[in-house]
């Protein structure tokens, strides 16, 4: 597995990823869409002419599903897909409920998949395992590659940090539960939805989130 962190327009973005699983591509989140150049095109680079078969949205908020309807527009993803209790407000288009309001855009009615524990999705040999970790919403989820320990966090903890849990839906207890949740796995590289990203050192982080949290 091979992952790009895709460049971004807006301070406002979320992190964007593109993962080549060797057969399958998958981008995970969109970032808010605003500015979609330099992202479209250095998607289409990094796709080089072949088909984006999976957009997987870590969480519902705006700043990660925003550009979701630009990504659907230009690359026509095979399935988008996003935890079960946070597709739902995607595919009514609740700006509300996706915070798309306070950002001042708007979310468009779109078909999404919901994703529950244990799902696994094939890129053609290596898998994303998705683990449902609320706390900063009710839907949120990670992705875990079990081959090369490696983990999608979205907003769920960052390097030197955690999410924050002032969405409606968001709880700290909750957060702190799946933390320890994944305290079961063994992770080295990790992508998270804001900041730098590490390709070592990932458990570390969990941990110094746990401790922040008194989990």
């Amino acid at each position: 597995m091979t992952v790009t962190q895709v460049d971004l327009s807006s301070l406002y973005d979320s992190n964007i990823y593109f993962v080549d699983g060797g057969r399958k591509t998958l981008l995970v989140d969109t970032g808010t869409g605003f500015s979609p150049e330099p992202s479209i095109g250095s998607i289409r680079k990094l796709l080089n002419g072949r088909k984006l078969d999976y957009l997987v949205l870590t969480h519902r908020h705006f700043d990660h599903v925003g550009g979701m309807a630009r990504i659907i527009k230009e690359f026509s993803p095979g399935k988008v897909m996003a935890g079960e209790r946070d597709a739902q407000p995607l595919r009514d288009g609740d700006s509300e409920a996706t915070m798309g309001t306070a950002f001042g855009g708007r979310i468009e009615r779109t078909a999404v998949e919901g994703l529950k524990d244990g799902d696994v999705i094939d890129l053609g040999g290596m898998v994303l395992r998705v683990i449902e970790t609320p706390g900063h919403t009710v839907g949120s989820i990670c992705l875990y590659d079990e081959e090369g320990k490696a983990l999608f966090t979205g907003d769920l903890f960052f390097m030197n940090g955690v999410g924050n849990t002032t969405d409606s839906t968001g709880d700290a207890e909750t957060l702190k539960a799946s933390l320890r949740k994944l305290s079961g796995y063994d992770i080295i590289g990790l992508y998270p939805g804001h900041g730098p990203y590490l390709v070592r050192d990932g458990y570390q982080q969990l941990r110094g989130a746990m401790r922040m949290m008194g989990a």
